[in-house]
């Protein structure tokens, strides 16, 4: 299948953590069975592009948008070397925004026309979730098309 930015319908979230790699296994499988595109979308804090961008690659300075897609890029990569991909690879599509995460994620998937975005959470005591916030419990509450939150391991 070919990607055609006109049938989206399943967006990834990735972080660098373990868990990309499950979500990365079951966005993939869903998406394979649906015969649908796969968005893998990864969200940069401002904090962290501001670091980013003041490195160099290989002696060149680079622009923001080919740094942010790198980044992007070796993402999916690292998530996909212990992770069977499903999904024919010419219709998965890296996307990196930056700004706050469950923000950035949820309207993401609204002006895709996602059906479905898929999350990967850890899990965290009730004084955890209010002390620190859940990214995932964010999405999951305002997101307008449903949320799968695969189970992980924890970190």
């Amino acid at each position: 299948m070919e990607y055609d930015e006109r049938s989206v319908t399943i967006v990834a979230t990735l972080d660098d953590s373990n868990r990309a790699s499950t979500v990365l296994s079951h966005a993939s499988t869903l998406a394979s069975d649906l015969d649908e595109p796969l968005y893998v979308l990864h969200v940069l804090r401002r904090s962290t592009l501001a670091s980013v961008l003041e490195k160099e690659v290989k002696g060149q300075a680079v622009t923001e948008n080919y740094e942010i897609q790198r980044i992007g890029d070796e993402l999916v990569e690292k998530a996909a070397v212990n992770t069977e991909i499903t999904h024919d690879p010419d219709a998965i599509k890296t996307v990196v925004r930056v700004g706050d995460p469950a923000e950035e994620i949820r309207s993401y998937g609204e002006e895709v026309g996602a059906r479905c975005i898929v999350v990967g959470g850890r899990r965290r005591s009730p004084t955890g979730k209010v002390l620190f916030g859940s990214v995932v419990q964010q999405v999951m509450l305002t997101a307008s098309v449903p949320v799968l939150n695969v189970p992980t391991e924890n970190d």
